[in-house]
């Protein structure tokens, strides 16, 4: 546990006194490789959010269109999840526009 550091041993509070350096400017402490890492992997998650919302309106789309067996029990309930994942993926580029092409 002595070789661990503190990135490895609790992560909220690497997390906490990462922003306490930056804010406090003290650039030299900051434990710069993980937070490139934790960083780069924030854009990655962003990425996986909006592919995932789109996968899944795709998804209500096709029912909608093709599923005819389901279609008259189930309408009702793909219509709301398809304005639900617009109105996501709307939220979600709102925040991080350089995702939407």
């Amino acid at each position: 546990m002595e070789n661990k550091t503190l990135y490895e041993q609790d992560f909220y509070l690497w997390i906490r006194t990462t922003i306490n350096q930056l804010q406090a400017r003290q650039f030299e402490r900051v434990d710069l490789e993980n937070l490139l890492e934790e960083l780069a992997s924030m854009g990655r998650s962003e990425k996986r959010i909006i592919k995932s919302l789109l996968t899944r309106l795709l998804e209500h789309l096709l029912k909608l269109k093709y599923w005819t067996a389901e279609r008259e029990r189930n309408e009702g309930h793909w219509k709301g999840e398809i304005r639900t994942f617009r109105l996501d993926i709307l939220d979600e580029l709102k925040d991080s526009p350089s995702l939407k092409p």
